[in-house]
Formats: C-alpha cells, structure tokens, sequence
C-alpha cells in the first residue's frame, strides 16, 4: 500500500447514496443566518456590474464624430467577433447537390444539399422566381428556433413571397432543426434549443464556439448562391427572425457580400435586457464582450455601415424590450448620418409579438425592393398554399446523419478539442512539480478571471445557537461590495480554538448538512470544528444566474466568483487564528470543483474531501448527453487544463474523491477512474506520496461515513 496510489472498489448499487434513518437533530432551517431572502443578490450584483460597463460603452459611443471615427469602431467589432468566434475552417468543396425540385406556376423550389464543412451537411431550399432571364438578387433566409426549419409555414411564406417578388431566396436548415434536427437531445428541452445548449456548453469547454459552426454554415450558404448563374452577386441580402435576426446580425462583421441585412425581433440593447431580467443561448454569447466595450446583441450591425439596414421589431417582443431596441437604433442612426447616409437606416415597430408575421414581412420585403432592385409598392403579400415538411426533404428520410459519413455538431467538438486539448503527463521529481504548480496557478487565475488576491472579508457573528449539545454560531461574510456569504460555525462543548477546522462545501448551500447527522456527529466528538458556508449563488443567495449568462458576458464567470469566494474564507479563518495546515475541505458536488480550484491557489490546507465531484471536464466534452452545463463553464479551460492536471499539482496534498461522477453524472467506473487518474496516481506514486491520494467507488452508506471520518483524521495528522 505505501508504493500505490489507493484506489478502493466496493461492490454495490450505482445510486446515490441514502443516509441511514436517525433522529434529526436539525433541520435545514437551523441553518439559516440572513434575516431576510437574498434571492436577487446575484442578480443585482451582475446587474452593477453591467451597468458600470455600458456606461463606459455609451461614454465612448458618444465621442464617435466623423465617418472615420465610426469606421474605426466598426473594425474594432469585427476583429474582437472574429477573435471570439476563433479561426474559421478552409473553404473546401461544398459537394453540393440538387435532390429534387417542386414545380410551381410562377416559382419553382429546389431541394439542396450542401457540406459547409467535409461530412458536415446542410440541408436548404432554393426558391427560383420564373420568367426572369438576367441574374436576379438573392435573398439569405435564416432561421430561429423553430424545430421545423426552413419547412415551417411562416418560412415557407418568406420565401415563396420573395421567389414571387422576383428575388432568389435561400433557406438553410440551421444547427439542430429541420433535417439537422438530433432528436436525443429533445430530453433537455424543445429543438434546436437543446442541440444548442449541449452542444454549446461543450464547445465553450473545449476552446471552440457553437456560433463558430453556425456562422460557417451561413457564409458557406452564401457561397452556394454565388455559385449560381441565377444569383446576382453584387445584390444578396439577408433575413430571419429571433436567432434567425442574431445570424442575421453577427455573420455581418464576416460576410462583406450582403449588402442588405433585415435582422427581425433580435437586435437590441444588453444592458435592457438584463434590467428585463432576460438570458441568452450558447451561440449568441462571447465571453467579455461587455468587458471589451461591445454589445453583441447589437454591435455588429455596426459593422454593416453604411449599407441599407433595416431593425424589424415588435413592440410586445418579451425577448427584446423596447426601450432597448430604440437605444440602439440612436447610435446606429448616429453612424449612418456620420457617413451620409441615414436614409439607409430605419427602424420599423409593429403592434406585435416576438416573431415574423406577415405586416412584418411585408415591411421586409418593401426595404429588399427599395435597395436590392425592384418595386417597394409591390411589398404585399398575397395567399398561397406552402409545402408540407416531408414534400421539402432533400433527404430521403428527413434527417441528413442518415446519409454515409455525415458529421454530428457533437463530433465536431470533439475534434477540435482532440486537437487543442492541453497535454499530460506524468511529473517525476519534486522540481518539475514545482514549477508546474506554479504555472498552472496562473493558468488558473487567467481562466477563472481571478486578477487579484481575495483578502479577508469583513464578517458579522449573530447569536449563538445550541441544539443537542451542538454550538452553532451564524456568521455573515463580505468578501466584497453587494456579496455576503452566510456561514455557520459547528463547535460541540469541548472544541478549542486549537481544534482543526474542515470547511464545509455544498452545491446546495451548508443547509445540507442537515441530512449529515452521523458524519458531523463523529467529527464534533473527535475534536473537529466545521464551518459550513454558502457561496455565493447557493443556499440562501441562490439563484446564481449562471444560465444568464451575464456573468459571461461581463468576463467575470460565476465560477471564478465562487473559487475566489472559498479562497477568501480560507483567508477569514486564517485571520481567526486557525492556521492552513489545520484547515481542510469537505465539499461536494460543483462546490467539489471549486474546492479543487481554490486548493491550487491557496496557501496549504491539510487536505480536501471531494463527493460526487465531476470527473474531468473533458468528460463532458466525450459524453454526447451530458447532465452539466453552463454551471461549470469556463471558456476554453480544457485548452490550459482539466482537473486532473489541478490533482497532479496539489500533490503531495492529502486528497480523497469518494464517487466521482462522469459528465452524465453517473458514477464513473474502475476504468473511467484508472484512464483519469493515471498520471496523478504515477505522479503521487513517483514522488512517495502514494498514500497522500484516493479514490473511492462506494455508494454504501456505512462505508462512506467511514471514509469521509478517515479521510478527516488523516488529514489532521491522526
């Protein structure tokens, strides 16, 4: 045992562990410190935050004068959306093929098939006006989230009315809907939604983009038009409605072709949004941009001056406040008049909903008239019968992975990281250990967004509370303006400021130590003192806004707040006179990971206990249905590194894992644990540590008190 690392397998059921009945001796109110709710603090705290940047957005907005000015800014939001976005791939061959065709009187609809990438398939209709010999100007119809793609009837009715109107119009199946639809994600939610938000999620881990696979797919669209003889290439617009209206906006700053953009009920002011309370998806967020001074959601159109724009919203849209979009619309209506042109920019709000009906539509097809030729008084739009869904398939069966050797969205991630993913290998001498731990450290910081070291917070003691012979005393921490942290001390009769300390971590909140009696119970009587402790965005702060994705968007991650919160606690219980090496770390689920982070930061603690912790980041990466997402994202983390690589650093520090869990949180098994864990068992073993590191399969109740007791005395040296 003392020249392996440990690895214990108890046979048993995959289930989470049940605790075993006793008397409860509290409840999870016995845990309660605040007087009052602090649901919103989180949201009031990133709120701040926002409008502290957009004030210096708009601040430097308003010292934007001439055309040169505004051009310059405009070149600063392309390259930071290019940058965001990453490298997009070569141009190879699109291997584009017509499928079928569906005669009409005075349209005819093409069934296209097309590779934006090689075995990456989009599905499309080409809808061509007849009668017309000279190249016509084309339209780029792309589409929200709607499950049926380019075959919904609103679609269809676009892109009829534009056929008929005398305009090519293209419609592209998007990621995750139409014949790209994956319907094993339908699990996590509506499609494509769900496709996006898993594949999203990943994508971010890996150092890759979601967006950076749908916007190819619209440029390569774009290059599917201008291969055709009937498309006038100097004349191509483009148009769609909610995540259809955000393609439509950010392909601008990567597509100088369109020379006209309708971008319908998408467009509009960040900072109003979030004042509305409102989230986003996985492609339409670039981690900083708030950070950098640009506003996604409408600063790319920037990028479209001085051609013909048209804003096409609604004044009912629950997802884009008024007041946001005619923000926007000022500075845009700025810049165009800078440049001379503000005839080529307008605003249009009908008395609606968020959508694209038909008074819109209209409105859209007179502005494509006016700039890319044609009558803007033939703008109706009469009735006519659409397709069904089937009659538009380019596939013989409606779903392009059907055809041999086509590519997953998931399968792209998935090489991207297989190529870009940090290495590892094993450490062999204490000095090479050294300065990789150093390294990483700083690896950490960058990512988490940690610029500086948390001090001590300031902290407030409330009155102390005796229950069954133990002593809890509330305690609010505030590491830093519009943040506390509700913590409680667990002492029993006999602890002294001498006792050692484990500082308890939970996803939930501390409150979860009401279901661990037995376990506080036998630590209380050997002597321990616990202090048990909401981060921030849990237990009583909760929610953490993490699938708003503000936290993202302002670069400073809810995940970096939280590890930089535990490194401040630490500091605070220092500051109590409780040196490091008698502090150690109980902490499960997410919090498990925090705990991990923070541990590499910190000074030395005496060890860390981890339950039901994610295995590894690139876990859920290789796990085509994982249960995690935007709780445990950090941009590109996996291109710097994964958990494992943060063990290996910690070594010789006493770590025990008890169940860790795979990316679809099922418990990882002996195999998943032995390929992980390699280099940091090699690691621990190589530099005679061997017995410093532990990982445990066991779902018995019993035995997993046992462990976290066992683990707790080692660790304070018994």
């Amino acid at each position: 045992m003392k020249n392996k690392a440990v690895f214990v397998l108890l046979l048993g059921s995959f289930f989470l562990p049940q605790k075993l009945p006793c008397q409860q001796l509290w409840s999870p109110d016995s845990f309660t410190v605040l007087d009052r709710p602090a649901d919103k603090m989180m949201a009031e705290y990133l709120t701040a935050i926002v409008d502290r940047q957009f004030a210096v957005r708009d601040s430097l907005l308003a010292t934007l004068k001439t055309a040169e000015d505004w051009q310059q800014h405009a070149k600063i939001i392309r390259d930071s959306i290019r940058a965001w976005t990453g490298p997009l791939p070569p141009r190879t061959p699109l291997n584009a093929r017509v499928t079928g065709r569906i005669e009409r009187e005075d349209y005819v609809i093409e069934k296209i098939l097309f590779q934006s990438r090689p075995s990456f398939w989009v599905s499309a209709n080409l809808y061509l006006p007849k009668y017309y010999s000279a190249p016509r100007p084309a339209i780029l119809n792309v589409i929200g989230h709607s499950s049926a793609g380019k075959a919904s009837e609103n679609v269809q009715r676009r892109s009829i009315a534009q056929a008929k109107k005398g305009f090519v119009a293209l419609t592209i199946d998007g990621i995750g809907q139409g014949e790209r639809r994956i319907k094993d994600y339908s699990s996590f939610g509506s499609l494509p939604g769900a496709v996006h938000r898993v594949v999203g999620a990943q994508a971010f881990l890996s150092g890759t983009h979601l967006f950076n696979f749908m916007v190819w797919d619209a440029i390569r669209a774009v290059d599917y038009l201008c291969s055709r003889a009937e498309v006038d290439t100097a004349r191509i617009g483009c148009t769609g409605t909610s995540g259809g209206g955000m393609m439509t906006t950010y392909i601008l700053p990567f597509e100088p072709r369109i020379t006209v953009a309708a971008p319908v009920c998408n467009p509009n002011t960040w900072s109003h949004r979030v004042h509305a309370n409102l989230a986003t998806d996985h492609e339409q967020v670039f981690f900083g941009s708030f950070e950098a001074g640009i506003d996604p959601r409408g600063d790319p159109l920037f990028t479209h001056v001085p051609k013909p724009l048209l804003i096409n919203a609604t004044t009912d849209d629950n997802l884009n406040p008024v007041r946001g979009v005619w923000a926007l619309a000022t500075w845009l209506f700025k810049a165009y008049s800078a440049h001379g042109v503000p005839e080529k920019m307008q605003t249009s709000m009908v008395k609606a909903g968020h959508g694209y009906n038909k008074e819109q539509r209209e409105t859209t097809y007179a502005w494509m008239l006016k700039w890319l030729g044609g009558d803007p008084a033939d703008y109706l739009e009469e009735d006519f019968p659409v397709e069904s869904e089937q009659d538009l398939w380019c596939t013989p069966n409606g779903d392009v992975y059907q055809l041999s050797g086509s590519l997953e969205p998931h399968e792209l991630v998935k090489a991207y990281l297989d190529k870009h993913k940090a290495e590892f290998r094993t450490k062999k001498s204490r000095a090479e250990l050294r300065s990789y731990r150093e390294t990483l450290a700083e690896t950490i910081r960058h990512v988490l967004r940690i610029r500086q070291e948390p001090g001590a917070p300031s902290a407030e003691r409330k009155a102390v509370r005796r229950i069954t012979g133990v002593q809890l005393t509330p305690v609010i921490l505030r590491p830093e303006k519009g943040i506390f942290l509700p913590g409680v001390w667990l002492e029993s009769n006999t602890s002294s400021s001498e006792s050692p300390v484990i500082l308890f971590l939970h996803e939930q909140g501390k409150s979860a130590l009401a279901g661990e009696e037995q376990v506080v119970k036998a630590l209380l009587d050997e002597g321990f003192r616990i202090f048990a402790v909401d981060l921030r965005g849990t237990g009583e702060t909760a929610p953490g806004m993490e699938g708003y994705f503000w936290d993202f968007l302002a670069g400073k991650p809810v995940s970096g707040q939280r590890v930089a919160d535990v490194l401040s606690v630490m500091k605070w219980l220092s500051s109590q006179g409780v040196p490091s090496e008698r502090i150690s770390i109980w902490a499960e689920g997410l919090s498990a990971v925090w705990a991990v982070l923070a541990s590499a930061l910190a000074e030395r603690v005496s060890g860390i206990v981890l339950e039901n912790v994610l295995i590894s980041f690139e876990n859920v990466v290789s796990t085509r249905l994982p249960q995690y997402n935007q709780e445990i994202l950090l941009p590109g983390v996996l291109t710097s590194f994964d958990l494992p690589h943060v063990y290996q650093a910690l070594c010789p520090l006493n770590i025990t894992v008890i169940n860790p869990f795979l990316g679809d949180k099922s418990p990882a098994g002996q195999a998943d644990i032995a390929k992980t864990f390699k280099a940091v068992a090699d690691t621990y073993e190589a530099l005679g540590a061997a017995g410093n590191w532990t990982v445990i399969r066991d779902t018995g109740t019993e035995s997993r008190i046992e462990h976290i007791l066992s683990a707790c005395r080692r660790m304070a040296g018994r």
